[in-house]
């Protein structure tokens, strides 16, 4: 929903920024809600050229003034209220109602402060809530069946889950989950995911 905060679970390699591009590919292009895309996982340059490869002109959305891209360079070794505000003038100067940080991991990690993890999750999801914006965070996590609850997840409106597994067939593959989406009646079945030249598609689970 509008101005829901989601936090996008996976380990390396699942899927997370290519799920995290299209969500903000689709904002500009379908819902003509411009956005912001922080990446720390990589630099700028090297997203821009990997999503080429699934169809998405990251450049050609950050030229007609619909997307704005902030990188690691930009926010390491700020306080984490200073980088809180980077991100909200960003969104204010493409007057975006969407927000990517991927990854959450990282982007705490630059702030090189010690606070109290809590607040600070209430503080960045008070923070975008007030101003409304949609908010999609990665977390880099290998998802296992003891996996650690924390208090993101709890903080977070939504959970979506990318999982690696090993099929019937030997193989690696991937798949998708809704763990949490407050305020509805979600599916709880796994979805498979396939890569395609389009981006990344959830289908019904094939096994």
């Amino acid at each position: 929903m509008r101005g829901d905060f989601v936090l996008l679970l996976g380990g390396m390699g699942t899927g997370k920024t290519i799920f995290s591009s299209q969500f903000v590919c689709n904002s500009t292009l379908k819902s003509s809600e411009p956005a912001v895309f922080a990446t720390f996982e990589e630099d700028i340059k090297s997203l821009k050229r990997n999503m080429l490869n699934f169809g998405m002109d990251l450049s050609a959305l950050e030229a007609q003034k619909k997307l704005k891209l902030i990188d690691l360079d930009v926010l390491e070794g700020r306080g984490l209220s200073s980088n809180i505000q980077v991100l909200l003038e960003a969104l204010d100067e493409v007057k975006g109602r969407r927000l990517v940080v991927d990854s959450l991991t990282a982007f705490l990690a630059g702030t090189g402060e010690k606070f109290d993890y809590t607040f600070m999750m209430h503080l960045i999801y008070k923070t975008l809530k007030r101003e409304g914006i949609t908010t999609l965070m990665t977390a880099s996590r290998q998802i296992s069946g003891t996996q650690e609850t924390g208090v993101e997840e709890f903080v977070a409106d939504g959970i979506f889950q990318l999982e690696s597994y090993q099929s019937e067939a030997i193989e690696m593959k991937t798949r998708f989950l809704v763990r949490k989406l407050r305020g509805t009646e979600h599916d709880r079945k796994y979805h498979s995911v396939a890569f395609t030249p389009s981006g990344l598609s959830i289908l019904s689970f094939s096994g």
